[in-house]
């Protein structure tokens, strides 16, 4: 069968929309079958095997991207490097398997990260036919690759969860996942899977890489060394409440932003050489982001109590409060978004590099100074974080490419106030269902969803018209044409 053609950012999308929401699906199933520990677990895991995944082939991908002559001998040398490096560390984390499980007082914990020891080496293969699918702007083998491997790996971890494997229907979902990834993606590029190092090559790279490397590695302490943290302090079982709120966020941020941010990235470029018209690009970039992700973080906080009693059990109702707080993370990562992918695109991974750093040294003493206060204390300070250094990467773009931080607030500001008078809207409506006791919460729930939907796009439409409407008339032309 033919696939449909469609455009880089519409690929990238599907993709996301299919793997998040089919994520979601999933663990609507496996959470009340598996309890938050297990998910505890699992993120502790990451912790220690994640770095490939997401530090070296981000890095690696954005390498070669970024060099302006490509040739195989540059595909053959990160690759190379990249598998030695991920065999390494999986050889770590399978010696000391033992001491990890130990430190946090989860006997389990040990086979668990022996079994996942293999997932290094994997990711590491990544880099190369991600790198030059995008290069080429052909985003469909990616998105083809992630929509397969979640469904095939996803079957898998539903299969196990439902007959009672605990935390290996997890393990076993992302063994499949990600080998199955690698295999599609290799198989559906033009570019042979080849190992072998050109000092030379390499070295063209590595000024692309380095700084990466230490943006990437800045963002993976950021996200990972927190729930290490917070594994410490507070138990696997409460990291899972912890690792629910993170999913609900991952999604916002991947649905949302992510698809706009890897084609920005690259469409950034046309203004290496001459930066007029920048500022321009920049703000509806912050507009596009904003017009989806404001509602969805701001709806999602205002029926996240209504939802957590239709989907999940009690086990799980600890973290109605710490789901919000992640989900409002999402309104300050816009403009970090955004602001990013323009530093990307004009080469500035020197200032990138330094952003990230600020931003994970500023999440590890949020979390260090609060996670002895307990989950809620700490998931505040990290959720307000990103508004206080949301100017870091201003700063830089201003210096770069003379974008004026006023510019970039104005861009925002119509689908912010749309987006928060629908946010008080809909929780008003929330507790006055409640107190009536008007069926059941999963009616209280649909209602809260189509006033927000249609009060959000009544303000929008007057506020933002010129984002609103092209979003509105593709609907509807789509609309009519299933219609016909």
């Amino acid at each position: 069968m033919k696939l449909p053609t469609l455009s880089p950012q519409a690929w990238l999308t599907l993709q996301l929309l299919f793997t998040q929401f089919f994520g979601l699906l999933l663990f609507a199933v496996q959470a009340p079958l598996l309890g938050p520990k297990a998910f505890g677990l699992i993120s502790i895991v990451m912790v220690f095997i994640g770095f490939c995944e997401f530090v070296l082939e981000i890095a690696s991908t954005d390498a070669l991207i970024s060099v302006k002559t490509i040739e195989p001998a540059h595909y053959r040398s990160m690759t190379t490097v990249n598998a030695l490096f991920g065999l390494s560390l999986g050889v770590v984390v399978f010696v000391f398997a033992d001491p990890i499980a130990a430190l946090f007082g989860e006997p389990e914990l040990a086979a668990v990260l022996r079994w996942m020891s293999v997932l290094p080496l994997v990711s590491a293969l990544m880099s190369a036919p991600n790198a030059a699918t995008r290069r080429a702007m052909q985003f469909k083998p990616v998105a083809v690759r992630g929509i397969i491997s979640v469904a095939v790996g996803g079957v898998v971890g539903l299969v196990l969860a439902l007959l009672d494997y605990g935390v290996w229907a997890l393990v076993w979902q992302s063994i499949v996942q990600r080998v199955l990834g690698v295999a599609i993606l290799w198989i559906a590029v033009p570019l042979p899977l080849r190992f072998g190092y050109s000092h030379r090559h390499f070295r063209e790279l590595w000024p692309f890489a380095s700084p990466m490397l230490i943006s990437q590695t800045m963002a993976w302490a950021a996200g990972q060394i927190p729930r290490f943290i917070l594994g410490l302090w507070v138990g696997a079982t409460e990291l899972g409440l912890f690792s629910l709120a993170s999913r609900l966020n991952e999604i916002l941020l991947q649905i949302t932003l992510s698809p706009p941010f890897a084609v920005a990235r690259v469409e950034m470029r046309r203004f290496l050489d001459d930066l007029s018209g920048i500022e321009t690009a920049v703000h509806d970039l912050l507009r596009r982001m904003a017009l989806l992700c404001f509602p969805l973080a701001i709806g999602g906080a205002a029926v996240m109590p209504v939802l957590f009693q239709v989907w999940l059990d009690e086990r799980w109702q600890g973290g109605v409060l710490v789901a919000q707080l992640m989900l409002l993370t999402g309104l300050p990562c816009v403009t970090h978004y955004a602001l990013s992918a323009a530093l990307l695109g004009l080469n500035r991974q020197a200032a990138t590099a330094a952003n990230s750093t600020m931003q994970t040294v500023t999440t590890l003493a949020a979390v260090a100074v609060f996670a002895p206060l307990g989950l809620v204390p700490a998931v505040a300070a990290l959720s307000f974080r990103p508004l206080l250094t949301a100017p870091v990467p201003m700063h830089y773009l201003r210096a770069a490419a003379g974008v004026s931080w006023t510019g970039v607030a104005r861009a925002q500001m119509p689908t912010l106030v749309s987006a928060l008078i629908m946010g008080a809207a809909v929780w008003s409506l929330s507790v006055a269902l409640s107190a009536m006791v008007i069926g059941p919460p999963v009616l209280v729930l649909v209602v809260q969803t189509a006033v927000g939907v249609v009060i959000y796009g009544a303000l929008i439409l007057r506020l933002s018209p010129e984002q609103a409407r092209p979003l509105v008339e593709r609907v509807l032309r789509r609309f009519r044409r299933r219609a016909a």
